[in-house]
């Protein structure tokens, strides 16, 4: 499951590609608490015309104001109420809604940190990577010592094609807070695109030695070896990154390319095939989770996109958008009814348990729920959970 940690102080969202550390707060609470069943459905706002608008028209706030701020002051009053508010959308996976009421609280206490910090994550995930880099600057003007805290500022900046900036900063995060892997990754890509080859992959092999299963690392080297003509090194690097994540389209697109300099045409020929595969379901899901991104009450693109995983084996996958689906949809009966059907047939009974699990939990009066988990639990063998599920299904016919 993707991990969404967020504070009443500071929130940030990581992305697979882009993970970042969250804040903490002294008095911070996990999001899940604060998102309850009932916060979910009391929690509502029109997303669209925060969609329109420019973080460089917030207000700002007199020289000073927050001068004696740190993530260890926990938020009062309307501070609270607005990061609180923000937190549930977010965690619900309405990311227009979580930036409208950060947007709200800009306006009613400009320039205040924990809420330039969230919207210039909540910008990166939507992909508006201008806009978070601006919100993440705003940050850092009035909290110039949290610097350590801005990877994805070097992120957006690069993804800007703005490499030396991104160099520059990356340097400054690590000088302020360690060689953290996401920070020598992003710093060796820089480099990697300023022109220099070497220092990317001495960078790469220190984060390898930070975070050994780091998922884009190898790829990464791989891909930088293929360029500097060192065939057989890549052709390894490609292999343990095909190996780290066998769904990475472009670890066997790749491995086509080595395989065929090789002269191993028919592993090749296989490589370039899975690549293909791989590639297009890429493809279609990279536009689904768009969509999603900017309009998440879309259950039939949420089903797309967990039959595009699933059609690959790709398990992982599967159950991150099944969890994203249920944070959204905190008392759906149907869609934990059709993860363990999804995940039965992919042979996961670990995470099918966590389906019928979240299930159980939400069933109440549902018939149609107790019915399912009365059979997923006498197909499995829990026989004290199936006489459980078969008594509660009998006083629910005898009403």
């Amino acid at each position: 499951m993707i991990a969404l940690l967020l504070s009443f102080g500071v929130a940030i969202a990581p992305l697979r590609s882009t993970p970042n550390a969250p804040l903490q707060s002294a008095e911070s609470a996990s999001v899940q608490d604060a998102a309850s069943a009932e916060d979910a459905e009391e929690v509502s706002s029109d997303p669209a015309p925060v969609l329109d608008e420019s973080p460089d028209a917030w207000p700002r706030a007199e020289a000073g104001t927050w001068d004696a701020w740190t993530p260890d002051i926990a938020p009062e009053g309307e501070a609270f109420t607005g990061m609180r508010t923000a937190a549930i959308q977010y965690y619900r996976g309405d990311l227009p809604a979580a930036l409208t009421s950060l947007y709200d609280l800009l306006e009613a206490q400009p320039d205040y940190p924990p809420a330039l910090y969230q919207a210039g994550a909540i910008y990166f995930r939507l992909r508006r990577y201008g806009d978070a880099a601006y919100a993440f600057e705003r940050y850092l003007a009035v909290a110039p010592a949290r610097v350590a805290d801005t990877r994805a500022l070097g992120h957006a900046l690069y993804t800007l094609g703005r490499y030396e900036d991104a160099e520059r900063h990356y340097v400054s995060v690590i000088e302020a807070g360690g060689e953290h892997p996401e920070a020598l990754r992003g710093l060796a890509l820089a480099q990697w695109r300023l022109g220099r080859p070497d220092e990317a992959l001495e960078l790469l092999a220190k984060l390898l030695e930070l975070d050994p299963e780091h998922d884009e690392a190898e790829l990464w080297r791989a891909r930088i070896l293929y360029d500097e003509e060192r065939s057989e090194e890549a052709l390894v690097a490609a292999e343990a990154a095909r190996e780290r994540d066998p769904h990475e389209p472009q670890a066997w697109f790749l491995l086509s390319q080595l395989f065929f300099e090789a002269g191993r045409d028919e592993e090749a020929e296989a490589a370039r095939a899975r690549f293909q595969q791989l590639d297009l379901v890429e493809q279609e899901t990279r536009v689904i989770e768009s969509q999603l991104l900017y309009a998440p009450r879309q259950p039939q693109l949420r089903a797309r996109l967990i039959e595009l995983r699933a059609g690959t084996g790709d398990l992982r996958a599967v159950r991150e958008a099944f969890a994203e689906w249920m944070q959204f949809d905190t008392r759906g009966t149907a869609v934990r009814m059709h993860a363990i059907d999804v995940l039965v047939s992919l042979d996961d009974r670990e995470g099918a348990d966590l389906a019928a699990a979240s299930l159980h939990a939400v069933a109440e009066d549902d018939l149609d729920a107790w019915t399912r988990l009365a059979r997923y639990y006498a197909t499995t063998r829990q026989r004290s959970k199936q006489v459980e599920a078969e008594r509660r299904l009998a006083e629910l016919r005898a009403r």
